[in-house]
């Protein structure tokens, strides 16, 4: 296996960095391209046990820093620096970095392209999937052949859980400081690492972020129903970001998604990261992707 460092830029003057995975002697047209969550960054096991597994097989893997990596980070932009990373993150903006990620690989000649996330990074993709067939960017939806999400967090309820009864006094105090032209101003909150006002509120139940609510039996996964190329999903089932058991998760998931092309089920023992069970989940997702792309 032969990895190779990227540098690409994203459409708002962003330079992102990326480790592409390819085989060692054949030349591949096909890629995946994953995406991380929050607190994190493209530099992790996991990552490289899946990469090993589909170059065994053929298949490139790209593993990239979004603007969100790490706690806080910062880029030099076109105009000036910028303080990113988790707390200080406008997930919209994933759109800009996914999409640059896929002219990239594009560039490199790759014309059939998966895209995987991790947790945030499952929103982060859903989200931008969904922007690309909004704006009817064809040129990039042309290329995406299948999308897999592990691990993906119902990111508004799983805050409402976490700050339990303080939840509306927090988000109102959030809305305060935002409305004194502070949003973008990092601070303190409890149990929460130093964050930005706007990062949090765009989590807000009812927000454009909140379409997987699968605690609630009358929601429909309206943004995941958009999603027709060949669909994989993932929990585990030990210190999971998930309110209910991942038995029932998958079970709901089942039964409310219309894409006939999908393989959704969890890994026994598995926590929020995979630790232990990373070649389990390899081995998974490259058995998902030979019984739809063979032949490719």
């Amino acid at each position: 296996m032969k990895i190779s460092k990227i540098y690409f830029n994203t459409d708002d003057g962003l330079r992102l960095t990326g480790l592409l995975h390819e085989p060692e002697d054949i030349k591949t047209n096909i890629v995946m391209i994953s995406v991380h969550g929050v607190i994190t960054n493209c530099l992790n096991y996991r990552d490289d046990i899946i990469a090993k597994k589909l170059v065994d097989n053929n298949i490139a893997y790209f593993t990239f820093n979004n603007r969100g990596h790490d706690v806080l980070n910062t880029y030099d932009s076109l105009t000036n620096m910028n303080y990113l990373g988790s707390c200080a993150e406008d997930i919209k903006d994933s759109y800009f970095d996914i999409k640059a990620a896929i002219n990239c690989m594009v560039s490199k000649k790759f014309n059939k392209i998966m895209i995987q996330g991790h947790s945030m990074g499952c929103t982060k993709v859903v989200y931008t999937f969904n922007k690309f067939l909004e704006n009817g960017e064809n040129n990039i939806l042309k290329y995406i052949c299948g999308i897999s999400l592990l691990s993906m967090v119902d990111v508004p309820g799983y805050l409402e859980l976490v700050l339990g009864a303080n939840y509306d006094r927090v988000i109102e105090y959030l809305k305060v400081i935002k409305g004194k032209g502070k949003g973008d101003q990092i601070i303190a909150i409890d149990k929460f690492p130093p964050v930005k006002p706007n990062t949090v509120l765009n989590f807000e139940k009812g927000s454009e972020f909140d379409f997987f609510r699968y605690t609630d039996s009358n929601f429909t996964f309206e943004k995941l129903y958009n999603i027709k190329v060949p669909l994989f999903m993932r929990w585990g089932n030990s210190n999971e970001l998930i309110t209910i058991p991942a038995k029932d998760l998958v079970e709901i998931v089942k039964k409310r998604m219309i894409n006939k092309k999908i393989d959704i089920d969890f890994i026994d023992e598995a926590n929020h990261s995979y630790k232990n069970k990373e070649n389990v989940l390899a081995e998974q997702i490259i058995n998902w992707i030979t019984r739809f792309y063979i032949g490719l």
